[in-house]
């Protein structure tokens, strides 16, 4: 549609061109300016797929950091109950191991 527009509009100006004898020179430009457009065209739309898949892998990489972080807080939860855990344990064995020096020392005084 715009080319056959161009032919109409380098039609109506043969008169123009045709009294300085530029007819040729501007088919010319014309033609250069069409491929031109129609580069960018090209070039625009490789950019935008390019950028339609860049958004996809952020997409990806902020969906596995978010599955990262979900692990990352579950390992901690299970960090902090396993130093609990330790922590009871080793009171516990404090205790038992008092009361059994305790009781040694109550068996060699007597």
């Amino acid at each position: 549609m715009k080319f056959f527009a161009l032919v109409l509009l380098s039609i109506a100006f043969i008169p123009i061109a045709s009294a300085g004898g530029n007819i040729q020179n501007l088919q010319q430009r014309a033609n250069f300016s069409y491929e031109q457009m129609m580069d960018a065209k090209h070039e625009a739309k490789i950019a935008a797929e390019d950028m339609a898949d860049a958004e996809k892998k952020l997409q990806r990489i902020k969906q596995q950091l978010s599955e990262a972080e979900q692990e990352t807080e579950v390992s901690r939860k299970k960090s902090e109950e396993a130093n609990l855990i330790r922590e009871q344990a080793t009171k516990k064995w404090n205790h038992a191991s008092d009361a059994l020096t305790r009781a040694w020392g109550k068996t060699k005084n007597k």
